[in-house]
């Protein structure tokens, strides 16, 4: 009898344990659902080179806030898809990562078109995306679509801005057949007159030519005091190079597209003086002590250069704010709601980032403004800031 009590006993015991247990796990379960958000980067294809940097940051930023305890006692976990720089695979992807992996938000893109395809899913399935291209958000159109990346504007007017300072009044325009090249004209064309400057002529070339030697000496004879060439990787660096070998040592403004360290190491050698807009993330050592960015710039380079043994850059900060400005509107709301995401984002203010402070606004998705750009030279195989 003393015997068949014990086993009853100890049966008891057993399963008030095993189920106690099995809820203690349950709710350590729930506690631990992680916040899944997508990120969407060109991997492969013409845009992978700068595509790696905006994967490393958002990982990176990822693992920082996990090691920090998480959103709201949550892990957040980002699924990374290749779009391999095509709009049409963009979309694939964004796809799935809604409809599948049920991301609460995108981040990524990096081309205007591909950032269009991604904005539309966003839009009609209501996720926050928070891209990071050259892209014009419109809130009207773009109701959930947000920006990290400074407006396209800035890279003119900005330079620009330090060109009057230096007194450079007469600027050729040296640009790629296609969009981006007519973008760059209409930009200089628009922005020209505020700061003093007059554009004395324009010559086009076709990015995949191995020299742009003619048009450069057509330019010459016209005497400007720099050159705007609003082109990115391989093609601003042949600019540069042909401008060296024919001593035309003067000023070579090229897209803010070129603010990395392979680009740097494409014309650090040579004797023009390379100028490119830029985020404080180029150049943290430089950013002023008394810049409300300073923290959060120096901090992140630093664990940057700890993992993966090359400084931060203007594509990885600009994925790095996205996955700060989500965590943080996650913290506010207590939602994943994707209204109410966007909502939360939308009503950001003095947000400090390493773009920028952000204000957000129902007519400014974007949230930075002109002087968040700084203005860069080359000095020393190093990014040295012109412009603060």
């Amino acid at each position: 009898m003393k015997k068949m009590l014990a086993i009853t006993t100890l049966f008891f015991v057993m399963f008030f344990l095993t189920t106690n247990v099995g809820l203690t796990q349950g709710t350590s379960k729930a506690a631990k659902e992680p916040y899944v958000i997508g990120g969407i980067f060109p991997l492969t294809g013409g845009l992978s080179w700068l595509g790696v940097y905006k994967k490393k940051g958002a990982d990176l930023k990822v693992e920082l806030i996990n090691k920090a305890g998480g959103v709201n006692g949550h892990p957040l976990e980002l699924i990374s898809y290749d779009d391999q720089s095509s709009p049409e695979q963009a979309a694939k992807v964004a796809q799935r990562l809604i409809s599948k992996d049920k991301a609460i938000a995108i981040i990524g893109t990096a081309s205007v078109p591909v950032s269009g395809a991604v904005a539309s899913l966003g839009n009609k399935y209501k996720i926050p995306v928070i891209i990071g291209s050259g892209y014009s958000v419109d809130p009207q159109k773009d109701k959930f679509i947000f920006n990290s990346a400074h407006k396209t504007d800035f890279a003119c007017a900005r330079p620009f801005q330090y060109f009057k300072s230096k007194g450079i009044t007469k600027v050729a325009l040296l640009m790629p057949i296609g969009s981006l090249g007519e973008l760059g004209s209409n930009l200089a064309r628009k922005y020209a007159p505020a700061y003093g400057i007059t554009i004395i002529g324009e010559e086009k070339f076709d990015i995949k030519a191995p020299d742009v030697t003619s048009q450069l000496a057509k330019l010459r004879t016209l005497n400007p005091q720099a050159i705007f060439s609003f082109c990115t990787g391989e093609p601003a660096a042949l600019v540069a190079r042909n401008m060296s070998q024919m001593n035309m040592n003067i000023p070579l403004l090229v897209s803010h597209g070129n603010a990395n360290p392979g680009f740097l190491k494409l014309v650090s050698n040579l004797t023009v003086p390379v100028i490119v807009p830029a985020g404080r993330a180029a150049a943290p050592e430089e950013v002023p002590d008394n810049d409300p960015c300073k923290k959060v710039v120096v901090e992140f380079s630093k664990a940057h250069m700890q993992k993966y043994g090359e400084p931060a850059n203007y594509y990885s900060a600009e994925m790095v704010d996205a996955i700060d400005l989500i965590a943080a509107a996650l913290k506010t709301t207590g939602s994943s709601d994707g209204e109410k995401l966007r909502e939360a984002i939308e009503k950001t203010k003095g947000f400090v980032g390493m773009q920028g402070v952000y204000n957000f606004s129902p007519t400014d998705h974007h949230g930075t403004v002109l002087d968040d750009m700084m203005v860069l030279g080359i000095k020393d195989g190093k990014w040295k800031v012109l412009l603060k």
